[in-house]
């Protein structure tokens, strides 16, 4: 039940403590982070500052958290939970522009690997066709010079590439 009274909505006697604010290991997360602990000791400095009597603001500045951008969230989700592991594509990424002439580097990426087959992003469906026409068995010849047999076939996907150096 709850007590509507107006007794009980004036009841300004709460004094809040650290322990209020400060994070503590859980059975779900038994460690606390470099981030929880940095946390809290912002919750000890703000207490340092406190005026008894006085509220404290429901979101003080002293331990606001720095916004993150949601896609690094989502990437190290994935890290942690490693998702997205593949050796072979993370050892061509790494080396792809001096696997490949310059011109071809900056037009093309290794975007996937799938049991053997390595799908390759070009800029458009232009460069595509282009690629595909003059530059398929130098891509091929590149990737299987650096990851070995691992890489049964290359295929092109138009996909959106990033500049290097940009």
């Amino acid at each position: 039940m709850v007590d509507n009274s107006e007794e009980t909505a004036n009841d300004f006697s709460f004094e809040p403590t650290p322990s209020a604010y400060r994070i503590y290991p859980t059975s779900e997360r038994r460690q606390l982070t470099v981030e929880d602990e940095a946390y809290n000791q912002r919750v000890e400095q703000l207490f340092h500052h406190v005026q008894p009597g006085l509220p404290i603001d429901v979101d003080p500045t002293e331990i606001r958290r720095e916004p993150h951008a949601f896609s690094e969230l989502i990437e190290k989700a994935i890290k942690k939970l490693k998702l997205n592991v593949n050796p072979v594509l993370d050892e061509l990424a790494g080396s792809w522009p001096s696997l490949l002439p310059p011109a071809l580097a900056q037009v093309t990426r290794p975007e996937r690997w799938d049991d053997g087959v390595l799908y390759v992003g070009v800029t458009s469906s232009t460069q595509l066709f282009e690629v595909r026409r003059l530059h398929l068995r130098t891509i091929e010849a590149a990737v299987r010079k650096a990851v070995g047999e691992r890489v049964r076939h290359v295929r092109l996907i138009v996909a959106s590439v990033p500049r290097i150096g940009k």
